[in-house]
């Protein structure tokens, strides 16, 4: 799995690994929408029927029952294709090298749904013509335009000894198993654990998948084609066939800025990224679309902010920049009996002034001089400051005397300084 080319890709498990309860389950809320969607065509006509007779007109309508397709936007193209897993080892590609025999997944005109099936015949319309999987009492085939159809790749690379997970011929079930023997077009597994039933199966590669990577085989830097699941303002979750999805932060999208997140990604988009940082602690992983922006090492587990908790906010401290953001910087600080942990230097708290650009100021492995601000135990959170008191310069200021203020009314006016 450490490849770019390996473990980075799902089979077909929504098209092709369906349990049966699972297929009658979609089948029933498909004949359903489509039901709904003839008696919402037939209802103005009933209606209209209803009126002719109350008023004895004369008039004679022409209607259609057919209940108009909607416009799909990109978007909701993209959300129907991001529910159609990757190949193990290939994925989806685009229609433009469509033959007879393909593996395709379309868009039933009748319901703008997604559905798995076969070219049956490509039309003199460059329409194709797609025999649907399972019909469901409706048409076998329709003809679909070409931006309606995903052709899908079966991976069928599989090596013996490789583990794998399968559909059970018996029941439909996934099980794990191992690749014993190559066939013709068909891969014999042998089950973990049989359970009382064969031990070896011949299975279709459409119902094969590698298992997820697991999360201690993920390392920084590793690169994976992935798909996007979801976009959100802040960044979007990848799915790299791991255990679960990863974040991709808008900031690590590209080296430019990015005004708006959903000018660039959408759902169903397959893009190249690389391992930007784990959280050991907390199970997650971070993503990049730019080479060679990583966190570095895994995060290490929260460090004992103790030592640091009763320590005068008047004193100085060394310490070395960890890495810095547009907010601020991390800043590592060593006690002298060897105690050790971040605090934020908040871009307000590096100097006095604005700061335009935190990079500007401030580079990682930088040695800087701090005060410890505020130490939280409870959010095991430390924030330091580079300024010196409250930002004046001189040092740090003692508290001011305002004694001589008090019997000064509030409606008096004073002159004062910046």
């Amino acid at each position: 799995f450490g490849s770019s080319n390996f473990g980075s890709i799902r089979p077909l498990e929504h098209n092709f690994g369906e349990t049966p309860q699972e297929k009658k389950a979609s089948a029933s809320d498909k004949m359903a929408l489509r039901a709904s969607k003839r008696s919402a065509g037939l209802l103005p006509l009933l209606l209209l029927v209803a009126l002719s007779y109350a008023f004895s007109t004369l008039t004679f309508v022409s209607l259609s029952t057919a209940p108009r397709r909607p416009a799909t936007s990109r978007v909701a193209q993209g959300r129907e294709r991001s529910r159609v897993a990757l190949a193990a080892r290939g994925g989806e590609e685009n229609g433009e090298k469509l033959a007879v025999g393909d593996v395709v997944s379309a868009l039933c005109p009748d319901d703008d749904q997604w559905y798995p099936g076969t070219i049956e015949k490509i039309n003199d319309d460059s329409t194709y013509c797609v025999k649907w999987d399972d019909p469901e009492g409706g048409p076998e085939t329709h003809d679909v335009p070409l931006d309606g159809i995903r052709k899908i790749v079966i991976f069928k690379d599989y090596k013996v000894g490789e583990k794998v997970e399968a559909v059970f011929p018996d029941d439909g079930y996934w099980y794990p198993g191992e690749v014993t023997k190559i066939g013709d077009g068909k891969f014999t597994v042998k089950w973990e654990d049989p359970d009382g039933g064969p031990e070896e199966s011949e299975v279709d590669p459409k119902e094969m998948k590698y298992p997820p990577i697991p999360y201690d085989q993920l390392a920084v830097g590793q690169k994976y084609q992935g798909t996007v699941k979801s976009v959100l303002d802040f960044g979007a979750f990848v799915d790299i066939g791991a255990e679960s999805d990863g974040l991709l932060h808008i900031s690590r999208i590209s080296q430019e800025r990015i005004e708006n997140i959903y000018d660039v990604l959408s759902e169903g988009q397959q893009v190249d990224v690389w391992i930007a940082g784990k959280r050991e602690d907390e199970g997650k992983y971070g993503l990049t679309m730019v080479e060679g922006l990583t966190d570095g090492p895994a995060r290490r587990a929260p460090a004992d902010l103790t030592p640091f908790a009763d320590l005068p906010s008047d004193e100085w401290f060394t310490g070395v920049v960890a890495r810095t953001a547009p907010f601020g910087a991390f800043v590592t600080v060593t006690l002298e009996d060897g105690a050790t942990a971040d605090g934020l230097v908040h871009v307000s708290k590096i100097k006095d002034g604005f700061v335009d650009n935190v990079d500007d100021e401030l580079s990682a492995g930088q040695e800087v001089k701090v005060r410890i601000e505020s130490v939280d135990l409870d959010s095991n959170r430390m924030s330091l400051s580079m300024r010196e008191g409250f930002g004046g310069g001189g040092g740090f200021r003692e508290p001011v005397d305002l004694t001589p203020f008090e019997s000064i009314s509030s409606d008096t006016w004073v002159n004062g300084k910046v």
